[in-house]
């Protein structure tokens, strides 16, 4: 087994994160959306089996692993920023478009 993860109140000032309005993503253990967020965040955990070692969220019935995984989905692309548009910058410029001005006819 890999490296103990600290606990979320560790990892956590669960203080900050407590919302009583705040959904229960994992029943088993009643851990909310707030929390897991935060321990990704926090942790840059890239795991469910990691989050779940952060604060216990995935350990029980397994039910909540496709959320968990969501929000570490979700958490990764915010960290590699926006993708570029279609038809940005990165588009290649075609021969026609070199020599008439990328104006069509028609």
């Amino acid at each position: 087994m890999g490296p103990a993860v600290p606990a979320a109140a560790n990892l956590l000032n669960m203080a900050d994160i407590e919302d009583p309005s705040a959904d229960i993503i994992c029943k088993c253990f009643q851990v909310n959306e707030a929390t897991i967020r935060g321990a990704i965040k926090s942790g840059d955990l890239t795991s469910v089996e990691s989050v779940t070692r952060a604060c216990e969220a995935g350990g029980g019935c397994h039910s909540c692993h496709i959320l968990i995984q969501l929000f570490i989905d979700q958490h990764q692309e915010r960290k590699k920023g926006p993708a570029p548009e279609p038809g940005g910058r990165d588009r290649k410029i075609g021969f026609f478009s070199r020599l008439f001005g990328g104006r069509s006819k028609r």
